[in-house]
């Protein structure tokens, strides 16, 4: 690689995946303050994820997920 503007795309290129890696672990941390937070709070973390999780899936498929959980414990009886 011996072409200057190639050699200095790459370095631009590893400067951007360098500073991404960077905020990710800033992100990191931050986020595991939050999760600390809620802890400390009295909220439990467990659910606090499920709940994250269940606020990204798309509302009717939430809605079906859901009638066929009360399906099955009733089913099962708990």
């Amino acid at each position: 690689m011996t072409n200057p503007l190639e050699t200095q795309r790459l370095k631009q290129v590893v400067s951007k995946i360098e500073s991404i890696e960077e905020e990710r672990l800033e992100n990191t941390e931050l986020l595991k303050d939050a999760y600390n937070e809620a802890k400390v709070l009295g909220f439990d973390v467990k659910i606090i994820k499920h709940v994250l999780k269940l606020k990204k899936k798309d509302k009717d498929a939430l809605a079906e997920e859901d009638i066929l959980i009360e399906l099955y414990r009733g089913a099962l009886d708990i």
